[in-house]
């Protein structure tokens, strides 16, 4: 069986952690990056799909997405958790190409 591959960037180690086992209860390989700069290395993991945060310190996600668009064809799906509280509650699918 193939497992289909998810990175997920995201400064907050709770909803990475949430995420992160999540996916993997379904059956998926997770990669994570809690930073842009770590998004970008986790890049040559070639990800099926990108779960990406919009709001991060270092390098925002709109940033991180520019610099790999041009080396990645997958989608990529950014996400951003305003409202802590309640969790995620913006989720923005971006199409390819």
């Amino acid at each position: 069986m193939i497992k289909y591959k998810i990175l997920i960037v995201d400064d907050e180690q709770g909803i990475v952690t949430m995420l992160k086992d999540y996916f993997e209860f379904h059956g998926y390989l997770v990669y994570t990056a809690m930073s842009g700069a770590e998004a970008l290395k986790e890049i040559n993991s070639k990800p099926d799909i990108i779960l990406l945060d919009i709001n991060m310190p270092d390098m925002d996600g709109l940033d991180v997405c520019r610099t790999i668009r041009d080396h990645v064809s997958c989608p990529i799906i950014f996400f951003d958790c305003k409202n802590r509280r309640n969790g995620c509650n913006h989720w923005i699918p971006v199409r390819r190409g």
